[in-house]
């Protein structure tokens, strides 16, 4: 039995991305290969309270702080041989080499933009454009990018049948959390598109407005169903036409599914991995949220709605992709 470290973290802030898919992982690590899964996780609630559902978490103490220190501790108390890291809060490469050298720790990291990534043995990517721009020097684990690198839950890797909607149906989707309230611009702005056709809105768990976004669903023309926290998510996902997302952990589920996409990006980084679903034709960007136009997300939304030759288009391309393959990532892991 090998006993392996996940360090992550979700909240309203960050979302909850990061511990979606290091759970995918950690699930398969466990169920296929007997492995001892344990979580350290920091000031982050909403993320918290989701990973002890299913294992146990090694809680940092902020009033003292010390990562270094709480690293030692962690692995110590886990006695675990492998570090799988999926976080963002400035961890550095000089902090990490430290660790491995006390440790002898293993170390994996997962979509790492970050310096400490060139202190890492294993390091997965998907193909997004930003790696071109990423300077190696000093790395000397290995690197693996591609679109089977992606990690998924197993419910988004089944073939599930496609519907024959009578009208088309969106799906809206914006992340587990949607600190910015993007469900309700996108609620309002379809509310002024005149074609028939059903809206499918899942808001997560942590989703702070659905008493505000009740009361504006009481006004609007089109067909809906309301969906939080629903248990088949990729089931109800696999049924929309199109659909309409917070560029993030869910366009990839999404790409498994073979729905096509139109994206909405929270950040200049999330923009940027768009680009990937573009160029392979099974989505479109309308750029940085704080940015867009109204009238150029309508605009977008009714040519997905004319066009269902082109979307249809778009979701065979999809189905040619191989998306997530985790027994190909632990094998990997465990070599």
């Amino acid at each position: 039995m090998t006993n392996i470290l996940f360090r992550c973290d979700g909240s309203i802030k960050i979302g909850m991305g990061h511990v979606i898919r290091c759970l995918a992982l950690a699930d398969h690590l466990k169920e296929n290969h007997g492995c001892k899964i344990h979580f350290a996780m920091r000031k982050s609630e909403l993320g918290i309270n989701r990973v002890k559902k299913s294992y146990p978490v090694i809680e940092a103490n902020e009033q003292s702080f010390d990562y270094v220190d709480w690293f030692f501790d962690c692995i110590s108390q886990t006695q675990s041989k492998i570090l799988i890291m999926d976080m963002r809060d400035g961890l550095t490469k000089e902090q990490l080499k430290l660790i491995k050298k006390k440790t002898g720790i293993k170390v994996v990291t997962i979509d790492d933009p970050e310096d400490k990534r060139l202190e890492a043995d294993l390091a997965f990517y998907p193909p997004v454009p930003q790696l071109e721009k990423l300077n190696w020097d000093g790395f000397e684990g290995e690197l693996y990018v591609g679109w089977e690198y992606v990690l998924l839950r197993k419910e988004f890797l089944k073939q599930y049948p496609k519907p024959k909607n009578s009208i088309p149906n969106i799906l809206v989707s914006m992340g587990a959390t949607d600190g910015k309230n993007m469900t309700e611009f996108v609620i309002n702005s379809l509310d002024r598109i005149i074609e028939k056709f059903k809206v499918t809105i899942i808001v997560g768990s942590g989703y702070p407005y659905l008493k505000n976004l009740k009361k504006t669903l009481e006004e609007v023309h089109f067909e809906f169903e309301l969906l939080q926290n629903p248990k088949d998510i990729a089931k109800i996902m696999s049924q929309s036409d199109f659909s309409i997302i917070s560029f993030g952990q869910t366009a990839y589920e999404l790409a498994a599914l073979k729905v096509p996409t139109i994206f909405l990006c929270l950040s200049h980084d999330h923009n940027e991995s768009s680009k990937l679903f573009i160029n392979e034709g099974i989505g479109v960007s309308m750029g940085e949220y704080s940015k867009l136009s109204k009238q150029k997300f309508i605009k977008s939304v009714q040519f997905h709605l004319k066009e269902q030759n082109k979307v249809k288009e778009m979701s065979n391309l999809a189905g040619l992709l191989t998306i997530s393959d985790l027994n190909k990532i632990s094998l990997l892991i465990l070599g």
